[in-house]
């Protein structure tokens, strides 16, 4: 089924997840598929998960709804949406468990907390197999005074042409980073910004960091999976954002698509 759903996807995408509903174990299954045109509100994306587990039609959609936030709309590779996006959740009733149909109970969070962990896996692998990606990038913003600022940052960042191909060249070039932090309309103050790229911190209060290596940073550029975090320093929000480095690759299979 998932290679069934493929299109310019690289590898089928799957994901899994079990967890005991009291006595009973449950199963979570998801497939997806998506490489391009992947921004939210989601993007060319078709996702479809399936449990057996005995819940309420409510707290299902209520489940995958709620979850959506930080995984599938989390995510970026080209910035551009489509209308062909859905993701669905089904379940079969069949594992036999008393039925959950409360929302605040301890059965429906161990559940939403598993089936949060097969939608972010679903979701790093739409990203990760971005049309010519070669490298994962996880953006996180934090201490934002409101959600959607940490959001539009993280967003502003993922979706920069230049901090992508950046990454695509292995260059730590982190004023692309400030430069995009910038761009995103957001009240900030820079000389309360930190930035780490990995575990070494760049920028601290409006100034390169005293202990910062450029040979470091750029060994660390050569991974597949990089990690880019963000202190604004004002105030308590947060936001984590996924998204892939842009290559030649991409360019090719989009200007050739119809050849």
């Amino acid at each position: 089924a998932a290679l069934g759903i493929m299109t310019t996807d690289t590898k089928p995408k799957l994901a899994m997840a079990e967890c005991n509903i009291g006595s009973t174990k449950v199963k979570i299954y998801g497939i997806a598929k998506g490489s391009g045109m992947i921004f939210p509100n989601m993007g060319t994306m078709l996702g479809f998960i399936f449990t057996d587990l005995n819940i309420s039609n409510v707290l299902l959609k209520r489940a995958l709804k709620k979850n959506l936030e930080k995984t599938f709309n989390a995510i970026s590779v080209d910035g551009d949406t489509s209308t062909n996006d859905m993701v669905l959740v089904f379940s079969t009733g069949k594992a036999n468990n008393r039925i959950i149909t409360n929302y605040k109970s301890k059965s429906y969070k161990i559940f939403e907390q598993k089936l949060f962990e097969v939608m972010l896996s679903l979701a790093k692998q739409i990203t990760v197999d971005g049309e010519g990606a070669t490298k994962l990038i996880e953006i996180n913003v934090n201490g934002a005074k409101k959600i959607n600022d940490a959001k539009n940052i993280a967003f502003s960042i993922a979706n920069s042409q230049l901090f992508k191909t950046a990454i695509a060249g292995e260059d730590p070039n982190w004023g692309r980073i400030l430069m995009a932090i910038g761009k995103s309309n957001t009240k900030i103050k820079p000389k309360k910004i930190d930035l780490k790229l990995g575990n070494q911190f760049i920028f601290k209060k409006g100034n390169i960091s005293k202990n910062y290596k450029e040979k470091i940073a750029a060994k660390y550029m050569k991974g597949c999976n990089l990690k880019i975090d963000i202190n604004l320093g004002l105030g308590k929000q947060n936001f984590k954002a996924f998204t892939c480095d842009l290559t030649h690759d991409y360019i090719t299979i989009n200007a050739d698509y119809r050849n």
